[in-house]
């Protein structure tokens, strides 16, 4: 079985000031585990989640943010943060192996309550979390680690209860993990085979895909 376990759906209404030592901004990222029974995933994403940043958030294809809560433990120990749902501004916060980024291929497919959702791409991390943590380098261990969380793109809307799992439904041929992703991005920039497989793999949002497209160009 490679269903994934969900603890919290989290959403936050309005955007916010954080503040930290090096930056400021008015973000959505302090997302909150939902009370209510169950929410409407939309298009989009969940109803009544705000997305401040829409040039670089939200959308189809970043419909839902996932992090796996099987990662607090590392940065506790490593950075000292005492981390809890929501953490890393996503909108859903996973446990287990099979939410790892190992295991999670670009372009599976899950059953998630009424609605059917699509592994899309790695989670960017960005300069908001170092502000939210007031550490600046923590987009730089997320990204350099793999554990970035990722994105699900919604391909059937419908309601899902907070006690609902990601089943899985389908695998896609290539098999190309987020983690794969992640460590040609971070770690190996010049390897034209992996990339040329990233530039194919449709599944993967056309923001990646050219991104890689860029790099096999200049190599």
């Amino acid at each position: 079985m490679k269903n994934i376990d969900i603890i919290s759906i989290n959403i936050i209404g309005k955007a916010e000031l954080l503040v930290s030592d090096h930056q400021q901004a008015m973000t959505a990222f302090r997302k909150i585990a939902i009370q209510t029974e169950g929410i409407k995933l939309e298009h989009t994403g969940f109803s009544g989640d705000m997305v401040k940043n829409t040039k670089h958030h939200g959308g189809n294809d970043k419909a839902i943010c996932c992090y796996n809560a099987d990662h607090f433990e590392k940065w506790k120990n490593e950075l000292g943060f005492d981390l809890t749902q929501g953490a890393f501004g996503e909108n859903l916060t996973l446990q287990g192996e099979n939410g790892h980024e190992r295991h999670v291929y670009i372009g599976d497919r899950y059953q998630l309550g009424e609605a059917i959702v699509e592994v899309s791409e790695p989670r960017g991390p960005c300069y908001m979390i170092g502000i939210r943590y007031n550490y600046k380098e923590f987009p730089v261990h997320l990204q350099t680690s793999g554990l970035t969380g990722y994105y699900l793109r919604t391909i059937q809307s419908g309601f899902v209860k907070k006690t609902d799992q990601l089943v899985h439904l389908s695998s896609h041929p290539e098999k190309i993990s987020v983690m794969d992703v992640n460590y040609v991005r971070y770690h190996d920039q010049e390897n034209k085979e992996w990339i040329e497989r990233l530039v194919n793999l449709n599944e993967l949002t056309e923001e990646w895909r050219m991104m890689f497209e860029k790099r096999l160009v200049k190599s």
